[in-house]
């Protein structure tokens, strides 16, 4: 069961502590290793997901619980259609890259090529901060999600490198629609989907 806790729009104020949490969160995850792993893993994705959310935390995606303590970043159907240039699709996150973005950007191009095109709600990114995982925190962030999806009558989809959080995301009613290896050396994605 998910726990209850209050769930808020993030607000610029929390920027800083939300990509620090991201960052610390996602130095793991094999999806972030096309951007290289020379030097300080943790600066270069805390320095990425600052950008990602300077973009996105004004457009309203992300939402976070107790004290900026975790968020997600959930994209609705029509958020897709309306942005110029994706937040993850800018110049500084690709220079941030060991060769310029061009790995990272030809990763991200074959993910996005995995994403189905009917309207669906997106789940991009979620982190909680190591001291307080396990208190029901990310679960309620995702359920929050899914719940705009089931007011909506649309699914949802997301994508993720790491393993074990394939059954996290299961406990939540996602399922493996695919999985693949990123050509020229992985990493290996699965793609999961959730229906009302």
């Amino acid at each position: 069961m998910t726990r209850e806790v209050e769930i808020s729009q993030a607000t610029e104020d929390s920027l800083p502590r939300l990509a620090s949490i991201f960052g610390r969160a996602f130095v793991t995850e094999p999806m972030m290793t096309p951007l290289g792993t020379e030097g300080d893993s943790v600066e270069r994705l805390t320095k990425c997901f600052l950008y990602f959310l300077e973009r996105s935390i004004p457009r309203g995606t992300v939402w976070q619980v107790a004290e900026s303590s975790g968020a997600v970043v959930w994209d609705s159907p029509e958020g897709a259609e309306e942005w110029e240039e994706h937040p993850w699709n800018q110049p500084r996150i690709s220079a941030l890259a060991d060769d310029g973005g061009a790995r990272y950007e030809a990763f991200w191009d074959w993910v996005y090529s995995h994403t189905p095109e009917e309207p669906l709600w997106h789940l991009d990114s979620i982190a909680v901060d190591p001291d307080r995982q396990g208190q029901g925190y990310g679960g309620a962030l995702i359920a929050a999600g899914l719940e705009r999806a089931r007011s909506d009558g649309v699914g949802a989809f997301l994508s993720t490198g790491t393993e074990r959080n394939v059954a996290i995301y299961g406990r939540a009613g996602f399922q493996v629609v695919a999985e693949d290896d990123f050509p020229d050396g992985g990493p290996h994605v699965w793609f999961m989907r959730w229906d009302p």
